[in-house]
């Protein structure tokens, strides 16, 4: 359950409620390392019909400042450009918020039409409209009047939502999906308290705790860094120019979800999901543990629950609620034990969505499983990650103190168990201690810190420069277990086995050894070899064309070949052969 707190507005004000230096928003669409995903100070509101958006910001009327709407069912309205109506001047109207409340500012307001419920996003616009001029704006603490800088910082804006009868500021209702900012200097901490949202249903208390970045863009997402193969890395990446990353201002897909972040503890009349200027979006889930459904496997052959010998192998295919890890045992040996020596094991990480796990057809031993009327049985064994959550800093220098972070719902907790892998990121500075905690700490405890006491203002050489560091938290769930049978083919053998009557194995490199063509897609095919005199001089369970006729003299002998086909009666291939060195 959520609840509220009593609050008067949401934006800079939360920012600046828990000490150390302003944090002074960016709105740019012009990238670099610390700002790898800038908005144009874009925020999002829930609103119903009826109730009134109130927005301010201190670059209101302030040359191009300004600030825009869209509402859920396309409409735009801009605040244009008046230096008094939407205007945020000083700390203690940021503080009060908006008018009617005693000391606050006169804000812009709308009030939601029929058919504009939904989430709203607002733009606060700077005075020089993004442009990447005019230098850093100056360090300052947080209770102290600023100064507007003319570039491309925001010193102070605000969304408030009124009730619709006109008696009440409203909160929990504000978030964004990327929170982009600077601190003007590299020797003054970030100390703001916010609260991430998962689609789960997750809630987490998230304290900065003076992380001190400069420049800095933060963001909620479902895997940090991904492998190629879109699965979450689970490590810190040693640049800031190529992290793979899901780009925070995009629409989620199945299996890339950015969490919502929340200047205030997040509403507790907040819908499961809300329309949108561009389409829908989740908003209050209830917890749920992850499931497994729609297993299946799929031969090479493209044959549902088949494989064969001659084309080995094939896709296990599962669908997955959230992140985690498998182990598939494969029964090569059908014992019903799954670790013998023999047994195939896989094992890696999945994606939220549908996933593939490839097996290439072979045992524990590295040989292709033989054909068999019987099915070998395929155990599944996944742990899944609820309330997964990752933190993803760029280009953040130190980090002294580490986040203070605590999921409030959910089995166990509070809990403030964090997770990270710095190992890849070369030393420089003060390097994280432990460089890797993938068992777990506590955020208040042994945080995720990094970097010293900067020498000065202007100290940016430290363990985070343009690095890409990432701080994760998750809930491991019980294993979830499936199993299912495949069935083991070998192909029609006819034109395909041709067994030869003749070797001469003496080292030309020519018909050296017993060669029978298309055996390969037929193992556990037995090999007899047998003298004039009936005597067996040569056996293999498992022919895979090896034998020289070593320590046989020349003359006729005579093989019985005993084909696996996988059905319960052998195909018998009978003859004789010469062995002639000469």
């Amino acid at each position: 359950m959520f609840y509220t707190v009593n609050s008067r507005a949401e934006g800079s004000k939360e920012l600046a409620s828990n000490g150390g230096n302003r944090a002074y928003l960016l709105s740019s669409t012009v990238a670099n390392p610390s700002y790898p995903f800038p908005t144009p100070g874009t925020m999002k509101v829930y609103v119903k019909e009826g109730e009134t958006i109130y927005v301010g910001s201190s670059t209101q009327g302030q040359n191009l400042g300004t600030i825009n709407l869209r509402s859920p069912d396309g409409a735009t309205y801009t605040s244009g450009n008046s230096k008094t109506v939407g205007f945020i001047g000083t700390r203690a109207q940021e503080v009060a918020g908006p008018q009617p409340n005693v000391g606050g500012y006169l804000a812009f307001t709308r009030t939601v039409l029929a058919g504009q419920g939904g989430i709203w996003e607002i733009d606060f616009i700077s005075p020089n409209n993004g442009g990447d001029t005019g230098g850093n704006p100056p360090q300052l603490a947080v209770d102290a009047q600023w100064v507007q800088p003319s570039n491309r910082y925001i010193a102070a804006f605000d969304v408030t939502v009124r009730n619709a009868g006109n008696t009440a500021f409203l909160t929990g209702r504000v978030f964004t999906n990327v929170l982009t900012g600077i601190l003007g200097t590299f020797d003054v901490g970030f100390n703001a308290i916010l609260h991430i949202l998962t689609k789960d249903g997750y809630h987490y208390t998230l304290d900065n705790n003076g992380q001190a970045g400069n420049g800095f863009t933060f963001f909620a997402n479902n895997k940090g860094f991904r492998n190629a193969d879109g699965t979450p890395s689970y490590k810190s990446v040693n640049n800031t120019s190529s992290p793979d990353v899901y780009n925070p201002a995009n629409d989620d897909t199945p299996s890339d979800i950015t969490h919502k972040i929340f200047f205030n503890t997040p509403a507790a009349d907040l819908p499961a999901s809300a329309n949108t200027p561009v389409g829908t979006t989740w908003l209050v889930n209830v917890p749920v543990l992850p499931t497994l459904s729609n297993i299946s496997f799929i031969g090479a052959d493209g044959i549902s629950g088949q494989t064969s010998t001659a084309n080995p192998g094939g896709k296990i295919k599962f669908t997955a609620t959230a992140n985690g890890s498998y182990t598939i045992s494969i029964d090569i040996n059908r014992n019903g034990v799954f670790t013998d020596g023999i047994d195939r094991i896989l094992s890696g990480t999945i994606n939220a969505g549908s996933n593939e796990v490839v097996w290439d057809g072979q045992d524990g031993a590295g040989s292709v499983v033989p054909a068999n009327a019987a099915s070998y049985t395929i155990n599944i064994n996944v742990s899944l990650f609820a309330a997964e959550v990752h933190f993803p800093f760029f280009d953040v220098e130190r980090n002294l103190n580490g986040i203070k972070l605590t999921r409030t719902n959910g089995a166990n907790s509070p809990d403030n168990t964090i997770y990270w892998d710095d190992s890849p990121i070369t030393p420089n500075g003060v390097p994280s201690n432990p460089v890797t905690n993938t068992t777990g700490l506590s955020s208040l405890t042994n945080g995720h810190k990094w970097g010293g006491p900067a020498l000065s203002s202007n100290d940016d050489d430290d363990f985070g420069n343009n690095k890409s560091i990432d701080t994760w938290a998750y809930v491991i769930t019980s294993a979830l277990a499936a199993s299912l049978d495949v069935i083991v083919k070998a192909p029609n053998p006819d034109g395909v086995i041709f067994v030869p009557n003749i070797i001469t194995p003496n080292n030309d490199g020519k018909n050296d050894i017993f060669e029978v063509k298309g055996i390969a897609g037929f193992p556990g095919s037995r090999l007899m070899i047998f003298n004039r005199w009936g005597n067996q001089v040569y056996k293999s369970e498992n022919y895979a064309n090896t034998w020289d006729a070593n320590g046989l003299a020349d003359g006729t002998y005579y093989y019985l070949l005993e084909l696996n086909t996988g059905e319960p009666k052998r195909t018998v291939y009978k003859g004789w052969l010469y062995i002639n060195r000469r």
